[in-house]
């Protein structure tokens, strides 16, 4: 290695080309898996009666498989930057269409606990993940409008997928219309082999290189661009983009595109402050292979976990470092994450069964999540472009969303015909478009960055725990009362708590700030 400093070439994200194809596929994987889930609320209610079960000990499939979906993201993560996202997607798929279609045999709930809630939440865990990953890789300046297309697809698959399932119950029994659901699946293998791995540009046509300098001993290893790259991060400042892994570059060791800083961020680049973007240092000493996370001075045989590679090692450690409890703002926000999933999934899995017992059919029911599912379409596009402006306070939405989408869950109650829940469904799948849509967002404008993904990644965890909590509390208190308005009163309550509670954070910051600001002064006194 050089101590004169090396030059390799970078990759630039295209901001279009091939990228588009990826925001399509992308779009087509959210219909399916998401479809999936978001719509099991049609099945609920059919294992319920088959298997003669309560309604809390069937809530628990739905529930282990939201649960399960989440908390794979941090080892979904390391196996993208491991593998990439391509193999991983077909992986998931697979796993996914196999726990589908073997649970079309199951002859108990507790058999799809395994087979849905285990086997089907591991495959669409791997796939959730490459599916952002991949938009995000390719996009810089027209990321937030090229992942508000891919992630519409969350709302479009359970608008088709709702009515769908229902109608292949009606025909085909539970059973059949699982396996064909599993069936379904197969087809994110298609969408998967569609993400193309960014190749490194010709170096004369790269406006992007590597910088690889001694610092203290050390190598550090950064991005830069001389010029403006599509308006994003322009001039000679430090760039958040992933460092091409050409053979040169082979000799420090390969980066995978977890490594990016940015990888999470749902948001355009080029509205992102200056006070809050970040640089992807990894830092190396000199004669070892592979790079280090975030820094770290550690030889690479101290960054492994239970005989894994350092690449799949550093993530989980980059992703699961609790050391991010000791910031207040980040306890509150995963407080209030926490909070929102007990009450999230909630509506999907017994809007269904509320519509039945208030004398609806359940056609109707699966209208309703149809309607669930576009309204959440229309909102992620609507929210999505009015946060991405300078002049919008993007908090505030946050908050007043979900506090909005509490209230009606809670006020659902009053709903007794299909206009009333019509407008319930409406206004729920609208205002959770905030929670789903700019989670990431906030992050970056609370913590900055260069904590976006480890505090996502806590953050998954969060919201795991949560969903597996969730439906089975609504469904203990509907055997106890044999009546959902305890339940859907307990989901809206949790979902307002937490959008209310989050208007506390300015005040927390300016609190910490003036604390910071004493501490300082006080210490420059002692000095003098």
């Amino acid at each position: 290695m050089s101590h004169g400093g090396v030059e390799v070439k970078g990759v630039v994200p295209p901001d279009g080309g091939w990228g588009w194809a990826v925001v399509f596929a992308s779009f087509m994987i959210h219909i399916f898996a998401d479809g999936v889930t978001y719509s099991f609320g049609v099945f609920h209610n059919e294992l319920v009666l088959y298997f003669k079960e309560t309604e809390a000990a069937t809530s628990l499939i739905a529930s282990i498989l939201v649960g399960v979906t989440l908390c794979t993201g941090p080892i979904s993560s390391a196996l993208v930057n491991r593998y990439g996202c391509r193999p991983v997607t077909v992986a998931g798929a697979i796993v996914g269409a196999v726990g589908l279609t073997l649970s079309a045999f199951a002859q108990n709930v507790q058999t799809l606990y395994v087979t849905i809630g285990l086997l089907t939440g591991c495959g669409l865990g791997l796939i959730y993940l490459p599916a952002i990953v991949s938009v995000t890789c390719y996009f810089d300046r027209y990321r937030s409008l090229a992942t508000g297309i891919a992630v519409c697809g969350s709302g479009m698959g359970t608008f088709l997928m709702a009515p769908l399932t229902e109608w292949l119950v009606t025909e085909l029994s539970w059973r059949g219309a699982i396996a064909l659901t599993g069936a379904l699946m197969l087809h994110c293998i298609i969408f998967g082999l569609l993400f193309r791995p960014l190749e490194p540009e010709d170096e004369d046509d790269s406006p992007e290189s590597v910088a690889v300098q001694p610092i203290n001993g050390n190598v550090q290893v950064a991005t830069k661009r001389p010029h403006s790259i599509h308006g994003s991060l322009g001039g000679n400042r430090l760039a958040t983009s992933q460092p091409a892994l050409t053979s040169e570059h082979r000799r420090f060791g390969s980066v995978g595109v977890m490594y990016r800083k940015d990888i999470f961020y749902s948001g355009s680049l080029a509205h992102l402050p200056q006070d809050k973007r970040s640089t992807t240092w990894l830092e190396v000493k000199p004669g070892e292979e592979k790079p280090l996370m975030g820094g770290s001075p550690e030889k690479e045989s101290d960054q492994t976990i239970c005989g894994l590679s350092p690449e799949t090692s550093s993530i989980l450690m980059e992703m699961l470092d609790f050391s991010l409890f000791k910031d207040p703002i980040f306890i509150i926000f995963s407080l209030s994450n926490f909070c929102t999933s007990l009450g999230f999934n909630v509506p999907y899995v017994y809007i269904v069964s509320q519509a039945e017992e208030r004398g609806l059919s359940k056609r109707d029911g699966s209208y309703l999540l149809a309607t669930i599912g576009i309204a959440n379409t229309v909102g992620r596009i609507v929210l999505g472009y009015i946060s991405d402006k300078d002049w919008v306070n993007r908090l505030w939405i946050y908050n007043l969303c979900l506090a909005a989408c509490g209230i009606t869950t809670a006020l659902s109650c009053f709903c007794w015909n299909m206009a009333g829940f019509i407008l319930y469904a409406s206004l729920f799948g609208f205002t959770i478009g905030a929670y789903v849509g700019l989670t990431s967002v906030i992050l970056v404008d609370l913590l900055g960055l260069d904590k976006l993904t480890n505090a996502f990644g806590l953050l998954l965890l969060f919201q795991g725990i949560a969903s597996f909590l969730g439906p089975p509390i609504t469904g203990w208190l509907y055997d106890a009362t044999k009546s959902y308005t305890l339940g859907f009163a307990f989901a809206g309550a949790m979902m307002s708590f937490s959008g209310i509670m989050l208007f506390a954070v300015p005040s927390i910051q300016r609190y910490i700030a003036r604390r910071s600001s004493s501490l300082k002064n006080g210490t420059v006194i002692s000095k003098s």
